[in-house]
């Protein structure tokens, strides 16, 4: 959807949906420790769909490089949203996405992770 046609109030309401599911990924790899058998960690899709239930395969490595950034999330490819955030990276298995303009201010006010 491109961002002319996204307001302000969705723009702000599908970045606190994907801190949320940020969130909701933090405490998987808390408890998890971020081991397994396969050296993989099942997670959870952080795009902005609410309804999305949809899980990631990661590594440990993979996931910090990614948290290493306040304003990235990881999603099943195609639910991404255009305009306000942008694929940086990615695999068959995910895609990372880099939050623009006032949804990367509202993600990254959020991240738990922020000093």
């Amino acid at each position: 959807m491109p961002i002319e046609t996204i307001g302000v109030g969705t723009v702000d309401q599908a970045a606190r949906s994907q801190t949320l599911f940020r969130e909701v990924n933090e405490h998987i790899a808390k408890l998890t420790s971020l081991a397994s058998d396969t050296g993989f960690s099942l997670f959870i899709c952080e795009c902005s769909d609410t309804s999305c239930a949809e899980s990631l395969e990661i590594t440990p490595e993979e996931y910090e490089a990614v948290r290493s950034n306040g304003t990235r999330f990881l999603l099943v490819p195609g639910h991404q949203l255009e305009g306000i955030e942008r694929v940086v990276d990615g695999n068959g298995r995910f895609l990372v996405v880099e939050k623009v303009g006032r949804a990367a201010a509202v993600v990254d006010a959020d991240n738990p992770r922020r000093s």
